[in-house]
C-alpha cells in the first residue's frame, strides 16, 4: 500500500491540522511538543476573560496593569462584602430564643424573627423555650418507717430563660437530674410506706415538685418545672403478697365506709322528713285545737245572753244536747222492769248498725228487755222528770 493512501494521525507532521483535528483545535505546540499546557498562557486567558466580564481594557503598560489589578481587587472586595452581609442574616423560630455571643462573651438575647449578626465576630445559639421536656427518676428507697420501696416519678420541665440556661451553670440538664433525684429521696424518706404505696401518691408528687423548685432556685438555671407525675411504687417481691393483702383490706375498708355513708345519706333524709312531718302534724293539731277552743268560746259567748234571760231553760237544753251526743255514741240497751208481756219485735240489728256495730241476729222482746234509748227518748225522760 502506498503512502498516499495510508491513513495518518491528525497530529503527525505534514498533516493538515485544521482538517484532520477531530476537535477543531490546533495541537499544543509547546517547546517539548508533548508536555502539559502553558500555565502562563492559562492565567493570561483567565485575566482577559475577567476584564471582558467587568468591561476593563487590557494593555501592555505597567500603569494599565496596575489599574486593572486595583479594579479587580475592588470588585472582589465588593463581592466579599456582599457575601459577608448576606451570610450574616439568620432567623429565630417562634418557639426559640437566640443568644448572641461576641468573641465568646454574652452580648444579648433576641426573640423570634429575622436578625443580622457580624459573621466571625458574633455567634448565635438557638434555645427551644416552648418544648416541654421530661426526665424519669426511679430507684429503691428507704421510707420513714424503715421499709424499702421502688418509686418512679416523671419530671416535666421547660426552659424559660436561655441566657441563664447557657451561662449560669456548666451542665444544666445534669443539675436538673441530680436535683430531682435528691428531692425524690428526701420526700420518700420523710413518708410512710403506706402513704407511698396507696392513697397519698399525689401529695408526695406535689412535695417532690416543691422541693425540686426550691433546689433549682439556688442554681438559677432558667428552668420551669411544669409538673411531677407519680408513675409507680411497689414493695420488694419477697413481701409483695403481704402488701397486697394490706392493700386489699384497706380497699375493703374504704368500700364498706362508702356503703355506710350511702346508707346514712339515705336514712338521714328519711328520718328528717318523718320528723318534719310529725312537727307539721303537731302544728296542725295545735292550730285545730286552738281554733276549736276559740269557736267554743265564741259559742258560749253567744249562748250567754240567752242563758241570762232563762237560765233553767238553757240548762235543760244543754243537758238534753249532751245526753243526745252520749247516747248516739253507745250500743247499750236499757232494760225496763215495767215492760208488759206483749212480744214486740225490736230491730236491734238496724239499731246497732246505725251505731257502727254489725249485728245479724233478731232479738225477741221480753219483759226484762227494753228498747234502746235514743236522743228523743232521753229528751222525753228528762221532760217527765221535770
Amino acid at each position: 500500500m502506498s503512502d498516499d493512501i495510508m491513513p495518518r494521525a491528525w497530529n503527525e507532521p505534514g498533516s493538515d491540522d485544521k482538517k484532520e483535528n477531530p476537535w477543531g483545535k490546533k495541537p499544543n505546540n509547546n517547546k517539548n511538543g508533548d508536555g502539559p499546557p502553558d500555565l502562563d498562557q492559562i492565567f493570561k486567558n483567565l485575566q482577559d476573560k475577567i476584564r471582558k466580564m467587568f468591561g476593563l481594557k487590557g494593555g501592555k503598560g505597567d500603569g494599565q496593569s496596575k489599574k486593572d489589578v486595583s479594579s479587580m481587587l475592588a470588585i472582589g472586595a465588593g463581592i466579599a462584602l456582599g457575601l459577608y452581609v448576606v451570610f450574616g442574616f439568620y432567623t429565630v423560630s417562634s418557639y426559640e430564643q437566640g443568644v448572641i455571643t461576641r468573641f465568646g462573651k454574652y452580648s444579648r438575647t433576641v426573640n423570634s424573627g429575622l436578625h443580622w449578626v457580624a459573621s466571625f465576630v458574633d455567634q448565635v445559639q438557638r434555645v427551644n423555650t416552648e418544648n416541654i421536656k421530661s426526665s424519669r427518676h426511679s430507684g429503691w428507697m428507704l421510707t420513714k418507717d424503715e421499709n424499702i420501696v421502688m418509686v418512679e416519678v416523671e419530671v416535666q420541665y421547660r426552659i424559660i430563660d436561655a441566657e441563664k440556661y447557657l451561662f449560669n451553670v456548666s451542665a444544666p440538664d445534669a443539675i436538673l437530674i441530680q436535683a430531682a433525684d435528691s428531692a425524690l429521696r428526701q420526700v420518700v424518706g420523710d413518708s410512710l410506706t403506706d402513704d407511698v404505696l396507696t392513697d397519698k401518691k399525689q401529695q408526695i408528687a406535689e412535695a417532690i415538685k416543691d422541693q425540686l423548685v426550691d433546689t433549682l432556685s439556688l442554681y438559677d438555671a432558667g428552668f420551669h418545672i411544669e409538673d411531677v407525675n407519680f408513675r409507680d411504687s411497689r414493695p420488694p417481691e419477697a413481701v409483695k403478697d403481704a402488701f397486697d393483702d394490706v392493700t386489699k383490706s384497706r380497699e375493703d375498708k374504704e368500700r364498706l365506709k362508702l356503703q355506710a355513708e350511702a346508707y346514712s345519706n339515705t336514712i338521714i333524709p328519711e328520718a328528717e322528713g318523718a320528723a318534719k312531718k310529725i312537727l307539721s302534724e303537731a302544728e296542725a293539731y295545735k292550730e285545730s285545737v286552738s281554733l276549736d277552743a276559740e269557736g267554743e268560746a265564741q259559742r258560749f259567748n253567744l249562748i250567754l245572753p240567752g242563758y241570762n234571760r232563762a237560765p233553767q231553760v238553757a240548762r235543760t237544753r244543754m243537758y238534753i244536747d249532751a245526753m243526745g251526743e252520749v247516747f248516739n255514741n253507745t250500743t247499750k240497751v236499757i232494760v225496763s222492769g215495767n215492760a208488759g208481756n206483749n212480744l214486740i219485735y225490736l230491730p236491734l240489728d238496724k239499731i246497732i248498725d246505725r251505731n257502727g256495730v254489725a249485728a245479724n241476729s233478731v232479738v225477741p222482746y221480753s219483759p226484762n228487755v227494753a228498747a234502746p234509748v235514743t236522743s228523743d227518748d232521753a229528751v222525753s225522760t228528762a221532760k217527765r222528770g221535770k
